[in-house]
């Protein structure tokens, strides 16, 4: 058949049909470093800000004043940037997997979940995400391009002193803020649908720390669980079931936090042997060393 000869309709479901769809895992890889990266975006807005402040403070022409320091010195002795070397390695991963995609940040939000954020924001928790002073992230794949599965999902990040005592209090604070939340999506009713119908559709969400103190300093198991409950303007339609919940791992080392996840292939057990094994590796880097 000629494509004049079909209707938008079937160009469009016929099309869909060569898509590779992102999965889960990677869609909240990719949702967490886009808010970092827009974090970013607002500390360089800052670093202008206080970049002509330090000009008017230094006498410069045309800016009156006097020479100031802005900030603390960072410890001589102290390490700041993080390592290769503290992020989980390939022969850490039961599978063969392919180089990783790394990322380095600067002052960037610990994201443990995207969706989460949704949530905090909902209930207006704040601040939503503590910031840290430098990051460091990866991930691993397995499989041709076309058809790869993500195998793990990094960040690290290195955090100031006055959250080393604090960090895991506010992931309780946020828990406790969302064991019972439900979010409202209106979009298409779904493939094969007629054009234009829309339905809205709720599901409910629920974090909970599920294992803790099983990895360096301070660790934790957070999972995340979902399930649609109803749909509106959809009468009839059986209700899709619920996912498998999704498992997060937080690790601290001194000042050094990962955030990481596993694909499909992983179990807890293999939750806590990375856990394990991550702290080992944040050791070369952290304040203090271990």
């Amino acid at each position: 058949m000629r494509d004049e000869d079909l209707t938008f309709v079937e160009l469009v479901q016929r099309d869909l049909q060569t898509v590779r769809w992102l999965d889960a895992a990677e869609l909240r890889a990719r949702a967490r470093r886009r808010g970092r990266h827009q974090a970013v975006g607002a500390a360089v807005v800052v670093l202008v800000l206080l970049s002509a402040s330090a000009a008017a403070a230094a006498g410069l022409p045309g800016w009156p004043g006097r020479p100031t320091v802005a900030g603390p010195a960072a410890s001589p002795t102290s390490r700041a940037e993080i390592p290769r070397d503290a992020l989980l390695q390939p022969e850490d991963l039961p599978e063969q997997v392919a180089t990783p995609f790394t990322e380095t940040g600067l002052g960037e939000p610990i994201v443990i979940d995207p969706e989460w954020t949704r949530c905090l924001k909902e209930r207006k928790v704040s601040p939503t995400w503590e910031m840290s002073r430098y990051s460091r992230s990866e991930s691993f794949w397995r499989g041709p391009r076309e058809n790869r599965d993500m195998q793990l999902s990094q960040d690290v990040y290195r955090i100031g002193p006055e959250l080393v005592a604090t960090l895991s209090a506010g992931i309780d604070r946020r828990v406790r803020s969302c064991l019972d939340w439900e979010d409202a999506q209106t979009g298409p009713l779904g493939y094969g649908s007629t054009p234009g119908e829309l339905v809205t559709r709720f599901t409910r969400h629920r974090w909970e720390v599920v294992a803790r103190g099983f990895a360096g300093d301070e660790a934790m198991l957070i999972r995340h669980t979902t399930g649609e409950t109803r749909r509106e303007d959809a009468a009839g339609e059986v209700l899709a079931g619920a996912p498998e919940p999704q498992t997060v791992a937080v690790v601290r080392v001194g000042d050094l936090v990962t955030v990481f996840e596993l694909g499909d292939w992983a179990s807890e057990p293999d939750f806590r042997r990375l856990a394990t094994v991550a702290a080992r590796r944040m050791c070369v880097a952290a304040n203090p060393p271990c």
